[in-house]
């Protein structure tokens, strides 16, 4: 007994370290390699291909690459679609509950591309959440939009009115 009373902290301090041990073997087990596994697979995956492109399988990545232009292409809406682009996000402003203070534009060539970039800057306000459903709405958008720039500011403290201005790109078909 006075060997155990002597001994108590030491086995204490053991105990502790074989509960931290069996913690982090659970942890490895149940959380860790679900994980290394999955990322495994992804570099499987990735090496597959820079094998198919070291065989010289360019084909399959041609078509890959094809039907994702295709699929990118379908995205842009023709020139005509820009003013009812417009009042689709006045009326997300509106479906928000957010007021619509400014909102400009400036259409851009874009080379030989056949494609016009708008630059669009737009100034809402309302409530924190009014404005995140807003944002929220502006990324989920269909067509090819690109937030640029977001700036929000509230001037009182006091009062739950937040202003955003939004800076956004989107691309048109030109010549439709």
């Amino acid at each position: 007994m006075a060997f155990y009373q002597r001994k108590r902290p030491w086995l204490l301090v053991i105990i502790v370290l074989l509960l931290l041990n069996t913690g982090a073997i659970v942890a490895l087990l149940f959380f860790q390699q679900p994980l290394l596994k999955q990322k495994r697979e992804l570099v499987t995956e990735h090496r597959q291909g820079l094998a198919a492109l070291e065989r010289g399988d360019a084909n399959s990545v041609y078509r890959d690459g094809k039907s994702d232009l295709e699929k990118l292409q379908a995205l842009i809406p023709a020139k005509r679609q820009f003013a009812p682009f417009l009042a689709e996000i006045m009326a997300d402003a509106a479906a928000c509950h957010v007021s619509s203070d400014a909102l400009t534009y400036k259409p851009e060539h874009l080379g030989q591309k056949k494609l016009l970039v708008y630059r669009i800057s737009l100034s809402v306000s309302g409530r924190y959440a009014d404005i995140r459903c807003f944002l929220y709405k502006m990324q989920a958008r269909k067509e090819l939009v690109v937030i640029d720039a977001v700036t929000l500011k509230n001037d009182d403290p006091y009062v739950e009115k937040v202003s955003m201005d939004l800076k956004l790109t989107t691309y048109l078909k030109d010549g439709a």
